[in-house]
């Protein structure tokens, strides 16, 4: 089926027929509803490549996420799938593994993907990644973990969080944990999370603090083996994120440890799967889905207005949800009868 057809069909002429498809105006509501009808009835399909071309856009955006796997990310990609439909767009998805290679190529071959702009969550960082954005073929939006990043990246920049490890800790210290351990994945990811666990502790004992190989269930899993393995374990767990969270909490219910009344746990996301544990995790809530609605609606105006404009800069703030996992509990001693 062509526009031919459908220009035939409806009795007008094929420019006619471009101008209701394109919504592009000089065309009675009659002639385009007429129009309309015959294209639902002929099941014409416009080729949207060849428009592309024409108005060298593709209409399409990509979001480069560091794992699906980490259960706050498909909440993100959702967020950012429905704010794109509402101005017409699709989502290319990619999964960089946290990978600094795979930023980097990302941002570098971005055109390749037939994308007008790209939304990046970089979680390696690369030294040359700010270079590689600044020089980007796209318009790029970035969702960032709480990294401080230079004021020169040519990019709006949305911020999930940069206080949440803080708050996390004096939530573990207020509610009289006193050896608190930290679970986390490599050291260089997401830093600054384990730097607030550092920064919380007059003193850090080493064998308190567990770095696992990424943000995952395993991780949490052979997290919680090594602090039970431990002679004196610890009283309270920061988990880099709510996965590890859960892992930990499931691993020390089959391992007999008792949540929180031998151990708290608190982890940050504050993802839907932290509610339908038992028992419910505390957790920070960094605004996931939010975050990633401006970060696309940003990255939207950027590509209509053509660049234009000064690069936003916002930060959200953290917020703390006390559940089961990390409640006060009243400890009786010895001589309590």
């Amino acid at each position: 089926m062509t526009i031919e057809d459908v220009a035939k069909k409806a009795g007008v002429g094929i420019a006619t027929v471009s101008r209701a498809i394109n919504d592009s105006g000089g065309i009675s509501p009659k002639t385009k509803a007429l129009i309309l009808d015959v294209i639902d009835e002929l099941g014409f399909i416009p080729n949207t490549s060849a428009q592309s071309l024409k108005v060298r856009q593709t209409y399409q955006i990509a979001l480069a996420v560091p794992d699906i796997r980490n259960a706050i990310i498909p909440d993100i990609a959702w967020s950012v799938e429905q704010a794109a439909k509402q101005h017409g767009y699709r989502v290319v998805q990619i999964n960089t593994a946290g990978n600094a290679r795979m930023e980097l190529e990302t941002v570098r071959e971005v055109k390749k993907l037939h994308v007008d702009g790209l939304i990046i969550m970089p979680l390696a960082y690369p030294k040359t990644l700010v270079q590689m954005i600044n020089k980007a073929s796209v318009p790029v939006s970035i969702i960032n973990y709480g990294k401080k990043l230079e004021d020169s990246v040519k990019a709006d920049v949305v911020s999930m969080a940069r206080q949440e490890g803080r708050l996390v800790m004096e939530h573990l210290i207020k509610i009289g944990r006193t050896r608190i351990a930290y679970a986390g994945a490599p050291k260089d990811k997401i830093e600054e999370r384990y730097f607030a666990y550092e920064a919380s502790l007059q003193h850090v004992d080493p064998s308190l603090v567990y770095f696992g190989e990424d943000f995952s269930f395993e991780t949490g899993l052979r997290a919680a083996d090594y602090f039970f393995s431990l002679k004196n374990m610890p009283d309270a767990i920061y988990a880099v994120n709510d996965m590890v969270a859960i892992g930990i909490v499931n691993r020390f219910k089959e391992l007999g440890v008792r949540v929180p009344e031998d151990v708290a746990v608190v982890g940050i996301d504050n993802n839907v799967w932290t509610t339908i544990t038992t028992p419910q995790i505390s957790s920070v809530s960094i605004m996931g889905e939010e975050v990633a609605r401006l970060a696309t609606e940003l990255l939207l105006k950027r590509i209509r207005e053509q660049g234009a404009g000064a690069y936003e800069r916002v930060q959200f703030e953290p917020r703390l949800i006390v559940r089961e996992s990390s409640v006060a509990v009243i400890r009786k001693s010895s001589l309590d009868t």
